[in-house]
C-alpha cells in the first residue's frame, strides 16, 4: 500500500476532525446533531447546527421550529417568534409547532399576537386541545374568568370524557380559593383518569384521598348523555360556573 497516500488520507481525515466534520455533514447529519445538542441543553452549538441548515435548505419546518425553540432558549425571543411563526406557517396543521409558536409570543411579551392566535385555533378548530391551551395562557396571564370560560369550553367540547379539562378546572379553583368546586372536580378527572398520576397527586394536596368511590362523572358527560350529545356548545363561550358547579 502506497505510503504517501496513507498519509494524504489521514491528514484529510485530520482536517476535517479539527473543523468538526462541517464540510462534509449532509443536511440529515446537520439536523440530527441539531437535534442532539438542543436535546441534551447545548443550546449555542445547536443554534449553529439549524442555521447552517437552513441557510443550505430554509424550507425545512422542524428546522425553523428547532431553531425557533433554539433562540428562546437562548434569550434572543424576538428572533425565537419569527422562526417559530415561520415554522407554523409551514406546518398549520402541526399542533406541536403551533404550541411552540404560542410559547415563543408569550416569552417574547407579544400578548396581542398570542391572544389573536389562540382565538383562530379555537374559532377554526375548537378542540377540546385548542380550548385548554387557550385557558393555559390565559391563566399565564393573571385573566381567571377568561380561563374558566376556556376551560369549561374544552370539558364540554370534550364531552366529559378527559380528564385534561376537569383537572384544569380543579387547579384554577384551587388557586383562587374555591376548595367546593376544585374538589368537584378534581374528582370528575379521577373518574375520566384513575391511573393518572398527576390528577392522584393533585387529589393528595387537596387533602382528598382517591379510591373506588372518590370520582365523579363529569357533569359534561352526564349532560351530553342525556342530551344525546346535542347541547349546544357556542353558549359556554360566555358561560361562568356558577357556585354548585351548573
Amino acid at each position: 500500500m502506497n505510503v504517501s497516500r496513507i498519509a494524504c488520507s489521514l491528514g484529510v481525515a485530520a482536517l476535517v476532525l479539527a473543523t468538526g466534520g462541517c464540510a462534509s455533514r449532509s443536511l440529515v447529519a446537520l439536523r440530527d446533531a441539531g437535534d442532539q445538542h438542543y436535546f441534551y441543553g447545548q443550546y449555542p452549538a445547536a443554534l449553529e447546527d439549524y442555521k447552517e441548515y437552513i441557510d443550505r435548505n430554509p424550507g425545512n419546518a422542524h428546522v425553523h421550529h428547532m431553531l425557533g425553540n433554539t433562540y428562546v432558549k437562548l434569550g434572543e425571543t424576538g428572533l425565537g417568534a419569527e422562526q417559530l411563526k415561520l415554522a407554523h406557517t409551514l406546518r398549520l396543521e402541526d399542533d406541536e409547532i403551533f404550541a411552540s409558536m404560542c410559547e415563543g409570543l408569550y416569552a417574547d411579551k407579544k400578548y396581542d399576537d398570542l391572544n389573536r392566535a389562540l382565538r383562530e385555533r379555537t374559532i377554526d378548530r375548537g378542540r377540546m386541545q385548542d380550548w385548554a391551551l387557550l385557558a393555559k395562557y390565559a391563566e399565564r396571564l393573571g385573566d381567571q374568568d377568561e380561563a374558566q370560560r376556556a376551560w369549561l369550553t374544552a370539558a364540554r367540547v370534550d364531552g366529559g370524557m378527559s380528564a385534561i379539562p376537569q383537572l384544569g378546572l380543579a387547579r384554577l379553583y384551587a388557586k383562587v380559593g374555591d376548595r367546593a368546586r376544585a374538589r368537584q372536580r378534581i374528582a370528575m378527572a379521577y373518574f375520566c383518569d384513575p391511573l393518572n398520576g398527576e390528577v392522584v397527586a393533585v387529589a393528595k394536596e387537596m387533602g382528598e384521598i382517591p379510591g373506588p368511590t372518590f370520582g365523579v362523572m363529569p357533569e359534561e358527560r352526564r349532560m351530553a348523555q342525556t342530551t344525546g350529545g346535542d347541547e349546544h356548545i357556542d353558549s359556554s363561550m360566555t358561560g361562568v360556573e356558577t357556585r354548585d358547579g351548573k
